[in-house]
């Protein structure tokens, strides 16, 4: 469905940024992996939730929790998901051919 893409963009967004953030600070990246749940609301009908959970292969300095968290907050899907985005919708239809 395409609706299950939305989570598979933010959970690609935060992978990159997160990856970035740690590849930059020399801390392991390799095999992490996020996942991303969606959970259906109604009227109208939409994702209502999605919960993000980002696994990293090792343990990570304190110091950078608060950080890296911050990291996967601004990626870019997910500022376009929190900050109710512009939706314009145009239709177009051929023009008859002149007799």
């Amino acid at each position: 469905m395409p609706l299950e893409l939305i989570g598979a963009a933010l959970g690609s967004c935060i992978a990159l940024y997160v990856q970035r953030f740690l590849h930059v600070r020399n801390l392991p990246y390799h095999g992490m992996r996020v996942e991303v749940e969606q959970h259906k609301a109604g009227n109208p009908n939409r994702i209502g939730a999605f919960v993000a959970r980002v696994v990293l292969p090792a343990p990570l300095p304190a110091a950078y929790v608060g950080l890296l968290e911050r990291v996967a907050r601004n990626c870019p899907a997910h500022e376009t998901l929190t900050h109710r985005s512009q939706v314009l919708v145009t239709i177009e239809t051929p023009t008859a051919a002149a007799a």
